[in-house]
């Protein structure tokens, strides 16, 4: 069915129960009219009724009210068309000063179906023997329970159609939860209801009055001290990642805190921080809480592309309340394939983009304008602690990066290199060790220029990254050589590793100018492994060292493997 068929049908059931209900209540003044006389107790049941329309609790999905209270004290004191009376004019006083943008159909609708369901519940208390006077007595407690029951269904009904097109896209345990709500308000508000007319009964309205007031004013503090509950949660959360600004530095932990401080305030399934690339022109996940981790973990954006691409682009939040039914993501892989509602922010600082935060929930219809705000106020701090990480990453990088080739430096390459060592120590774990050095470089550089030599070492760099593990070290030793740290890698594999290297160079071309075609570079390679060849981390350079020299002096563009060497060689070479 199409959206203006829904609004239309939607419309048509306002305005017919509108209808019904106003000429009900037209007809019941008409056969019973009021009694003029009882004005000011009818007044005192209208002003409590405003006071409970007033003094409502807000809580998940559902609220508190004891509205009821005074249906239920207006029925058993007087009747009910007293009890409509007092219901609809109670509705229109108070939505009319509180939500004067609701007062045409809202309260012209709540009045009505205050009316249908005070008849349908007081037929139903006449039709089972309901007492029409001392009503609060044991023989009548059966249809006064009814009445209580009926009220309640028929209220809750006609209210759940009415609010349809707000939550149709909720499943069914979120209607349960409502549910449960009205049914707590009700099994509160009966109780006191007969309380009221049994004090109504013995000292009139100012007893009543007495009661009712207490009550509502036990609302209101409670209804306070949830409000204040969930600001005291969002300001603790903005607090501890404003703290974290300057107490942290390591980006994985601000992100892990960003993460745990945003569940605290705006609940989700599933919660992602995407880092923006800007070599890349990617948004990369770095930091996610979910049973999902796994699959989302490879999922990048580029710029536009996707959801999460878009609101990097726009810089605008977006809320998705049901992945299924908006159109935009059915083709779209990530977070929105396993989750119903979604909540994207962008992070930027200095109008420069940082990242995106994406949370999301199995349940569909789960955040709103609400959770908007929170979670762009956590945003904005969130993004200045990501940027000072960031910034602090990227100088401890340069740190230990060359700067021409982009790989590690040779500091860092003796870091390492004491790091496995140190591991082999305690552990026993063997590793090894590639050092290669690009053939014919000086005459390379002579013939085309020092700019091309940059390039090819720059290349030659890549290629090495590209043909060996994310655990293993790819290092600038010096000049043009480079050094590969194995972990975990015997002599055998590091062969496997080194004749991949080997051959990946061969079958590169290298651009050296425009007048120029490309051309073709090679390498020699050494490899030496502890324990086999040696233990100490300046022995194994050594002999790895001793290794390159080998394939230089009997060929170039080879690999030798230090074990392997003939022992005259070892002679020869000192």
């Amino acid at each position: 069915m199409s959206g203006a068929r829904k609004s239309f049908f939607h419309g048509l059931y306002v305005w017919l129960i509108i209808f019904l209900g106003y000429g009900m209540l037209t007809a019941m003044l008409k056969a019973k009219p009021l009694d003029v006389d009882l004005w000011r107790e009818y007044a005192v049941l209208v002003v409590l009724g405003v006071l409970a329309e007033w003094f409502v609790v807000s809580v998940p999905q559902g609220s508190l009210s004891l509205g009821f209270a005074v249906v239920f004290v207006s029925f058993i004191r007087f009747d009910a068309t007293t009890t409509v009376l007092v219901s609809v004019l109670s509705a229109f006083i108070a939505n009319s000063i509180i939500s004067k943008d609701s007062f045409f159909r809202s309260t012209l609708f709540n009045g009505a179906q205050y009316t249908i369901s005070a008849v349908a519940a007081s037929t139903v208390y006449l039709y089972t023997g309901g007492q029409v006077v001392d009503k609060i007595s044991a023989p009548n407690f059966i249809p006064l329970a009814l009445f209580v029951l009926i009220y309640f269904f028929v209220n809750h009904f006609l209210v759940t159609l009415f609010l349809w097109p707000s939550f149709r896209m909720q499943r069914w345990n979120i209607w349960r939860s409502a549910m449960k709500w009205d049914s707590l308000t009700y099994l509160f508000a009966a109780p006191i209801g007969v309380l009221m007319a049994m004090i109504y009964e013995k000292t009139g309205t100012l007893g009543a009055v007495l009661l009712f007031i207490p009550l509502l004013t036990l609302k209101y503090l409670l209804r306070l001290y949830i409000n204040l509950e969930t600001a005291n949660k969002e300001l603790s959360a903005l607090y501890e990642v404003a703290k974290n600004l300057g107490s942290n530095l390591e980006l994985s932990k601000t992100l892990g805190l960003v993460l745990s401080e945003t569940k605290r305030v705006v609940n989700y399934h599933t919660g992602i921080i995407y880092l923006w690339e800007e070599e890349d022109r990617l948004l990369v996940p770095a930091a996610i809480r979910s049973p999902f981790a796994e699959k989302l973990k490879s999922i990048v954006y580029p710029l536009e592309e996707g959801l999460i691409g878009q609101v990097a682009k726009t810089g605008q939040p977006e809320i998705v309340f049901d992945s299924k039914r908006d159109r935009r993501l059915r083709s779209i892989p990530g977070i929105n394939q396993f989750l119903r509602s979604l909540l994207i922010i962008p992070l930027s600082m200095d109008n420069k983009l940082i990242g995106v935060i994406a949370i999301g929930k199995k349940e569909p219809y789960a955040f709103g304008q609400k959770q908007v705000q929170i979670l762009s106020s956590l945003g904005g701090q969130a993004a200045v602690a990501m940027a000072n990480a960031m910034l602090y990453k990227k100088i401890e990088k340069l740190a230990i990066t060359d700067g021409l080739t982009r790989v590690y430096n040779h500091r860092y390459f003796y870091k390492k290199m004491e790091e496995e060592r140190e591991r082999y120590r305690r552990y026993g774990t063997v590793f090894s060790f590639i050092m290669l050095d690009l053939d014919y470089f000086k005459r390379f550089n002579d013939k085309y220029g020092h700019r091309a030599g940059d390039h090819a070492l720059y290349t030659v760099a890549q290629v090495i990254k590209k043909s060996t593990r994310m655990l293993d070290v790819v290092s600038r030793y010096g000049g043009e050589e480079f050094a590969v740290i194995l972990p975990e890698t015997d002599a055998a594999s590091a062969r496997v590793v080194a004749e991949r290297i080997l051959h990946a160079v061969q079958d590169t071309y290298f651009s050296v100018s425009e007048d120029h075609p490309p051309v073709h570079v090679t390498v020699s390679i050494g490899v030496a492994t502890c324990p086999q060849d040696a233990e100490s981390t300046n022995d194994l350079i050594e002999l790895a060292d001793k290794a390159l020299y080998y394939s230089k002096e009997t060929g170039k563009n080879k690999i030798s493997v230090w074990s392997e060497v003939p022992v005259n060689a070892l002679v020869d070479n000192g």
